[in-house]
């Protein structure tokens, strides 16, 4: 099979709606950080923000290969192999690939969610495909 790749990038893809949510949240947590630390609130709250933001303020890379899917976000690039996944769950987000066959609540911390983007009915397609081989 060819390479396909494609970006996720929630903050660009999302409605103006959730944007403003999510922007008076970021502001309400550096608020919430002044009112009880002061100046060094707004520093700690602000990374802190940052770091909980990111993966909505930042694009995520996804390039499925043969029998492999990468995924690079910010300065990281980590590739997954398809045989370690046994199960999938589609969203209307995204598919959360999991290590295991039946549901299970580990899933959310050892499977992978790949986000759609734009891309939902090619990505949803090689990903079905990919467990039909298996």
């Amino acid at each position: 099979m060819e390479k396909f790749e494609w970006v996720s990038f929630p903050l660009k893809d999302e409605s103006l709606i959730k944007n403003i949510i999510a922007f008076l949240a970021f502001l309400l947590m550096i608020l919430v950080g002044y009112v009880y630390l002061g100046i060094v609130g707004i520093f700690i709250s602000l990374i802190a923000v940052l770091i909980t933001f990111l993966p909505y303020i930042l694009p995520t890379k996804y390039i499925i290969e043969n029998e492999k899917i990468t995924v690079k976000f910010f300065f990281t690039s980590k590739t997954y192999e398809f045989k370690n996944f046994k199960s999938y769950y589609i969203d209307d987000k995204g598919i959360l690939l999991s290590p295991f066959e039946k549901p299970h609540r580990l899933e959310n911390f050892r499977g992978l969610y790949v986000r759609f983007g734009k891309y939902r009915n090619s990505v949803e397609k090689i990903i079905i495909e990919k467990f039909k081989k298996s």
